[in-house]
């Protein structure tokens, strides 16, 4: 898989997660998948602003910690 496919990847992870899961778990997942992510050089996570309000804290929150 190229990793140009990655925020697809997190796009269908997101609308999962946000029709099964309730926020407090939805963002500690979050908070595993963004860095997992980014460690195997998906930089594309910021395509998937706007689907889930809380995705879009936790990948603040990283960013803000990187840097």
């Amino acid at each position: 898989m190229g990793w140009a496919s990655g925020s697809s990847l997190m796009s269908e992870v997101i609308r999962s997660m946000k029709a099964e899961v309730d926020s407090k778990p939805r963002r500690r997942v979050y908070k595993i998948l963004i860095p997992a992510f980014a460690g195997m050089d998906c930089d594309t996570l910021d395509e998937c602003r706007g689907e889930d309000p809380v995705y879009d804290a936790e990948l603040d929150e990283w960013l803000k910690e990187c840097g």
